[in-house]
C-alpha cells in the first residue's frame, strides 16, 4: 500500500473536517471527485469500506477508520480511497489490494474552463488506473472505472467527453431535464443528448434535481415517468441506471423508487454503491 502523503493524498495529521472539505466539495474540485463505489458483492459482504484499505487505516482520522456502513463517514472514507488510488495511479498497491476495489468513478458536475489542465491530467490518471484494475478476461458485469457527469452540464460534457473518448473511458451522463438558471454554461439539449447517447449511456436523475423522498403522487409523473420516457426517446433505448439528488440508496418504500423499478431500471448509484435494484431493497 502506498504511503499517505503529498501529491493530492491525505496527510496523517489532517483533521477529519479538513478531509470532508477536501473530498466533498465536489462543485469546486477542478479535476473531478473520485470515489470507490461498492458493488453488489461488497454490499452483501457487509459494506465495510475499511476492509479495502487496512494498511492505511491507522494514518486516517479516527472517525474514518471504522465507519458504519452507508454513513457520511463511510462516504468520506470511500472518497479518500478514490483520491489515494487516483493520485498514485495505484502505485505500490498489491495485486490483491487492487483486485479488492469494486469500482472507481470520477464524478463531475459543472467544469470551469480554467480547470481544463486538471481535468486532462486526472482523466489520464484514471485511464492508467483502469489498465491496472482490468483483469483481462472481460467477465466484469460493468467496467471497474467510469466517468459520471451529473446534471448534464454542457461545459462538463464539452470538456470531459472528448478526452474520455480518446482514452477509451466509458461515460455515464445523468442529466436533469430543466435548464440550469445560473452563470454557468447550462444543460445539454435534446439534440446534444441524442448525439452523446450514440456513444455513451444516459441515466435517470429526475426533472428538477429531486431527492427520492421528495417524489409524491403529484410529482411522480413529471419527475420520474416522463423523464425515463424522454431518455428512452433520446437514446433509442430505456435507461438502465439512475441516481437521486443527495445520493440515497434504493428504498422500495418510496414512490419514486417503486416507479423506477416498474419502468425497468435495473441499477441505482448512491453515494456509496452501484447496486442492482432488487425486491426487498431498503436503505440501511
Amino acid at each position: 500500500m502506498p504511503p499517505v502523503g503529498p501529491g493530492g493524498q491525505v496527510d496523517a495529521d489532517e483533521k477529519a473536517d479538513e478531509l470532508e472539505t477536501y473530498i466533498l466539495d465536489q462543485g469546486e474540485r477542478p479535476g473531478g471527485a473520485p470515489v470507490v463505489l461498492l458493488d453488489d458483492a461488497a454490499v452483501a459482504a457487509g459494506a465495510d469500506p475499511s476492509t479495502l484499505i487496512p494498511a492505511v487505516l491507522d494514518q486516517l482520522p479516527e472517525a474514518l477508520r471504522r465507519p458504519a456502513p452507508f454513513s457520511y463517514e463511510a462516504y468520506v472514507l470511500q472518497s479518500v480511497l478514490g483520491e489515494l488510488l487516483l493520485a498514485g495511479v495505484g502505485a505500490g498497491w498489491s495485486r490483491d489490494e487492487l483486485s479488492a476495489i469494486p469500482l472507481v468513478t470520477l464524478n463531475f458536475h459543472d467544469v470551469a474552463q480554467e480547470h481544463r489542465e486538471a481535468v486532462h491530467e486526472r482523466l489520464h490518471r484514471l485511464a492508467r488506473l483502469r489498465d491496472l484494475l482490468q483483469d483481462g478476461n472481460g467477465a466484469e458485469p460493468r467496467p471497474r472505472v467510469m466517468v459520471l457527469l451529473f446534471d448534464g452540464y454542457r461545459d462538463a460534457a464539452e470538456m470531459v467527453v472528448p478526452i474520455c473518448e480518446r482514452l477509451g473511458l466509458p461515460v455515464l451522463i445523468l442529466p436533469i431535464a430543466l435548464e440550469v438558471e445560473d452563470d454557468r454554461a447550462g444543460t445539454l439539449g435534446d439534440d446534444e443528448l441524442t448525439a452523446l447517447a450514440g456513444r455513451h449511456e444516459l441515466g435517470f436523475h429526475t426533472l428538477t434535481h429531486r431527492m427520492a423522498d421528495e417524489i409524491t403522487p403529484g410529482t411522480e409523473t413529471a419527475e420520474v415517468t416522463d423523464v425515463v420516457h424522454r431518455l428512452t426517446r433520446l437514446a433509442g433505448r430505456a435507461p438502465r441506471v439512475g441516481a437521486w439528488c443527495g445520493g440515497a440508496r434504493f428504498d422500495e418504500r418510496l414512490l419514486g423508487n417503486q416507479r423506477l423499478r416498474e419502468l425497468g431500471l435495473t441499477d441505482l448509484i448512491s453515494n456509496w454503491s452501484w447496486e442492482t435494484i432488487r425486491s426487498g431493497s431498503v436503505e440501511s
